[in-house]
C-alpha cells in the first residue's frame, strides 16, 4: 500500500486547472497550495498502481516537475 507525499512545481497560470484535475483523481489528496507549487499525498493499493498514478500526474498540462518528499510502501496482505 504505497503512500507518497509529492511537491508539484507548476506554471502559475495553470494552477486552477491543475488543482481541478488533481482533485478529480481518487488516490490524490491536495494538501497545500503555494504560489507555484502544490503539495499532494497519494495513496494507492499497489506499486503498479502507484507508478501508473505518477505517470498520470506528470502528464497533466502545466506541471513542470514532481518531487518525491516521502514514500512508504508495504506489501499487500495475502488473502487466503
Amino acid at each position: 500500500m504505497p503512500i507518497s507525499s509529492i511537491v508539484i512545481r507548476m506554471q502559475k497560470k495553470e494552477c486552477n486547472e491543475i488543482i481541478n484535475q488533481l482533485n478529480g483523481i481518487a488516490a490524490v489528496t491536495v494538501e497545500k497550495i503555494h504560489e507555484d507549487s502544490i503539495v499532494i499525498v497519494t495513496d494507492t493499493k499497489s506499486q503498479k498502481e502507484d507508478k501508473e498514478l505518477w505517470s498520470e500526474i506528470e502528464s497533466i498540462s502545466g506541471i513542470l516537475q514532481c518531487d518525491l518528499i516521502y514514500h512508504n510502501f508495504e506489501d499487500d496482505p495475502v488473502i487466503i
